[in-house]
């Protein structure tokens, strides 16, 4: 016995210098095929511990435990062995584990978390003559169970119930247009006049001089003759450019104006919307535009006559661009992100009643992301091309020549859409 002491002793004080905790201090011990009844008067003698055994508790214990909390070591050996303990002011006596008279009750406030979040996870330390309650008016948990089971689920209850963490999301919405039209048109008429021969451009009287002369090509040349191929460039005031050429000889007057129009646009769009979100949650970022819809319904009864009856209401229809982050701290230096986009807008031009279908467009991802880092989400475009040519049938098609007799447009327009976005992990300030 005394060489028992000895060990225990000797275990105990080497673990003096470890810190102590609400569990008590920190113990290591090394035992092979001792009696449990010693094992229990050594650690009870060392830290004035009052212990009362029951007669039924018996048994030989190993044990091999390095810098352990001295409460854990206690209910770690005893629960090997079908053992718990129960604390009675300052004495703590060892029992069977299976006695119903050694339940005790304990009510725990839950501060940061929901009592009914925790219960599943409380649930799993008790024992199964364990039971659990939550308290929602006043955020605790009525624990009811083995001291050494209520103990273990107290010191869960520690771990999980901690301050949520919270990041900062910042992000930057970047919509950027690119708009590119090109045209080449061309314009020219002529008069020629010989005896009785006369050529001359589209006009409702057979010379294009007469006074009440109606120009059919809807255009008059610089030398006052009427077109006759009028097909200009959508050239303007600030917009594109033309070059006229006059001929005027004795018999002929050739009227002639090549326009041309080139248009490039890039528009950016930009907001900058932040929000706080609590670790783990979802955080939603949106903006958009929402129409009226009219409804029209109507009721006809027939009864001894026929009556009808209508009426007018209203519905909103929304287009949003929306974005949706759900952020998830791995330690303080990275953030695992998992980002949903999507965008809306209406097309009026394919209105059906009235009604403009929605195009939408969206982009789903998961990344880590370095605390402070900024990421770009890209992808999330649409380009749209078109070509046309008009012209004189048949005339317009001679090679070379037949750019005398058409008109070439062509645009090209592409949208891209821009997030990017920047997670800050916040100070955990008490």
């Amino acid at each position: 016995m005394k060489k028992l002491f000895a060990i225990v002793l000797l275990a105990l004080a080497a673990s003096s210098a470890a810190v102590a905790d609400d569990r008590g201090p920190a113990v290591s011990i090394e035992l092979r095929d001792v009696e449990l009844k010693d094992v229990l008067r050594a650690i009870g003698q060392e830290h004035r511990i009052n212990v009362v055994i029951d007669d039924a508790v018996a048994g030989k214990v190993t044990v091999s435990l390095k810098n352990v909390p001295l409460w854990d070591a206690i209910e770690s050996i005893l629960r090997g062995k079908g053992y718990t303990y129960i604390a009675e002011g300052n004495i703590v006596r060892i029992v069977k584990a299976d006695e119903d008279g050694d339940l005790v009750t304990r009510i725990i406030k839950i501060k940061y978390g929901n009592p009914k979040d925790l219960e599943p996870v409380v649930r799993k330390a008790l024992s199964k003559k364990g039971d659990l309650a939550s308290d929602l008016r006043t955020n605790a948990l009525v624990i009811k169970d083995m001291p050494s089971y209520v103990a273990m689920a107290e010191k869960i209850l520690r771990e999980v119930d901690v301050r949520t963490r919270q990041v900062m999301i910042e992000a930057k919405i970047v919509e950027v247009n690119t708009n590119a039209t090109r045209e080449l048109g061309i314009q020219w008429g002529t008069v020629f006049n010989r005896g009785d021969f006369h050529i001359f451009g589209g006009a409702t009287k057979e010379k294009s001089t007469d006074a009440d002369a109606i120009a059919l090509t809807g255009g008059i040349g610089t030398l006052g003759s009427a077109f006759n191929v009028n097909l200009p460039a959508a050239v303007g005031p600030g917009a594109g450019g033309a070059i006229g050429l006059g001929i005027l000889s004795k018999n002929l007057i050739l009227d002639l104006q090549l326009s041309a129009l080139e248009d490039n646009g890039n528009a950016r769009i930009l907001s900058s919307p932040k929000v706080m979100v609590s670790d783990n949650q979802e955080a939603t970022i949106a903006a958009g535009t929402q129409i009226i819809i009219r409804n029209d319904t109507s009721t006809t009864v027939v009864n001894t006559g026929s009556t009808s009856a209508s009426s007018v209401g209203v519905t909103e229809k929304e287009a949003a661009l929306r974005l949706i982050v759900l952020p998830r701290i791995i330690d303080d230096e990275q953030v695992s992100l998992k980002i949903h986009t999507k965008k809306e807008e209406f097309d009026f031009t394919r209105e059906v009643l009235d009604i403009p279908p929605k195009n939408s467009r969206e982009a789903q991802t998961s990344l880590i992301v370095k605390n402070g880092e900024t990421i770009v989400i890209g992808g999330i475009y649409e380009e749209n091309e078109f070509d046309s040519e008009n012209g004189i049938p048949g005339l317009s098609k001679i090679p070379l020549l037949g750019r005398l007799f058409k008109k070439e447009s062509a645009r090209k327009n592409k949208t891209e859409l821009l997030i990017f976005l920047t997670p800050t992990i916040k100070a955990d300030n008490p």
